[in-house]
This record gives C-alpha cells, structure tokens and sequence, in this order.
C-alpha cells in the first residue's frame, strides 16, 4: 500500500478500505467496473480486511476512506467526515453479530468473556448491554476469532460477520443476537459501521471524494434492487444451494441508508459509550458536503 502523503498534497489515488464480510456485499460489487467505466480505477486502490485493521488503516493515515466502526468515528470525529446517507445497521436483528453462550445471558454475571479481536463497535455494544440492561460486571478478553476455542475457555463469546453468520457449534450453546437485544432495549436500530473519509484527504480532495461517493451510491442502489441476482453474480449460488434463503434473508434485512432512525440509533450509542469511558463525549455528526 502506498505511504499516506502530506495533508496539503493532491493525492493521485483514491485509498478505500473494503470490509471482507458478507455484509459489506452490495457496496462492493461491481464497483470497480463501474470506476472502470468512470475512468477512476488508476486512481483507486482497495485496503481489505476485518473492520478493527481498517480502523486501524485509517486512523494511520494508510487510507483515505472506509466504512469505520462507529465506535470509531466516535473517537476519531474531529478527524473525519462522514459520507451522507451510508451505513451498516440493523433494524431488528443482526445475524452477524452474536453472543454464543453456554449459559443464558442472565447468568453471565461475573464472568470473563471473549471478545473477537476483529470488533469494535460490537465489542463496545455487548459491554453496554450486559451492564446497563442486565446489570452484570464482566471481564473481557481479546482473542483469535475461532468459535470454538472460544467456548473451550470462555463461558460465552462475541463473534462477528461471517463466522457469526453461519456459526454452529458442535456442542449446544446460547446465540443473543446484539441487534436484538439492542432494538428490544432502547426501540432504536443499531449503526455497526459508518462510511468515514478523512478531513485531511477530502480538503484537498473534493472533487475526487465527491465523484466516488456518487459512484459509490450508485452501485449500492444497483445491488439492493435486486438482491438474488447479487448474490447469483457474486457469489454463484441459485436458490436450490443451502446458504441462499440464509444470505438473502441477512442481506435483505441490513439497513445501508443513514436515514433519521439510524442516526438517533448511532447518537443514542454514542451516549452511552460515551457515559461507559468508550469514547468521548459525541459531538454533532459532521458530514462530508
């Protein structure tokens, strides 16, 4: 990846992470011939991995813009923009987002807990949950996403994205959907991650940022308008294979438009990270015009 330039330099490419999950699907789907088509692709390249490396990516400098955690647009908003009208939420339930428990979620009080190493605003999620609707005090540890393993030292285990999705353990377990949990709670969706771009980058960037983002918009609508043809064309599967109802339902139920409901979602989460010490006190949302 190519080193992040001085703030007050043009840059010439266009650095995007990319989240490998199922979820980050209909952004990513033919973008890059759409950007083909736009004459971008020179000037674009992609940074893919799980969302903790991408925030991690950004906050470096390593790229420009990215769907972040919104845990970590919290903690870096004086530092980035956000681009209008894009999210990754959910209005009921998750499906990717799970507590996997060998015991049910009241009697977890006093326990450790294993947090994937690949989540943020998951991770700061379950912390809130377990505190503030159950009332419980836990210990958290980091660890290597392996569902597994996981439940061979721990009680219980957050687990995210894919491995989530399609998680079955071989021993009989608990799975708390956090969407859920969080819906039935507070009566509002959740806002896992929010497309960020750096406030360095877009300053000396507009035009470039501005074109991407319509780009951006255009395929996402594209994707979302017919979702079994997506998931025939990406991931060459028909509705006869086992895993389509499943994708489909998943995809189908994800909220991709930063609408009123998602923000008063994500402003009431960053609240209450901010009241846990996950993060400072939340200022206006600030996006990118």
């Amino acid at each position: 990846m190519s080193q992040a330039k001085n703030p007050t330099q043009t840059q010439t490419v266009l650095r995007i992470g990319k989240i490998r999950y199922l979820n980050g699907l209909p952004f990513y789907f033919g973008l890059a011939e759409i950007l083909k088509e736009k004459d971008m692709t020179p000037e674009v390249s992609f940074f893919e991995s799980y969302p903790v490396a991408i925030n991690q990516a950004m906050e470096k400098g390593a790229i420009d813009l990215a769907p972040v955690s919104s845990l970590e647009y919290l903690r870096h908003q004086d530092d980035y923009l956000l681009l209008p009208d894009l999210a990754i939420g959910t209005r009921l339930f998750a499906r990717s987002v799970l507590l996997i428990s060998k015991k049910k979620i009241e009697q977890l009080d006093r326990t450790a807990i294993a947090l994937s190493r690949e989540s943020l605003s998951s991770a700061g999620l379950l912390r809130i949950l377990l505190k503030r609707k159950y009332g419980h005090r836990n210990a958290f540890d980091l660890t290597e996403q392996d569902p597994e393993a996981m439940l061979q030292k721990y009680s219980a285990a957050l687990v995210i994205g894919d491995a989530a999705l399609f998680c079955q353990p071989k021993e009989l377990v608990y799975k708390y959907d956090l969407g859920e949990l969080w819906q039935s709670w507070t009566g509002k969706p959740f806002v896992f991650a929010l497309w960020a771009a750096r406030k360095d980058f877009s300053e000396t960037n507009e035009g470039a940022l501005k074109a991407f983002h319509g780009i951006l918009k255009e395929n996402l609508s594209k994707n979302l308008a017919d979702p079994k043809s997506l998931l025939k064309r990406a991931l060459g599967i028909a509705p006869s294979d086992k895993q389509f109802c499943q994708i489909l339902g998943y995809l189908v139920n994800l909220q991709y438009a930063l609408n009123a409901d998602m923000k008063e979602g994500v402003s009431r989460f960053f609240e209450l990270a901010h009241e846990e010490g996950l993060g400072p006190a939340p200022k206006p949302l600030e996006f990118f015009e």
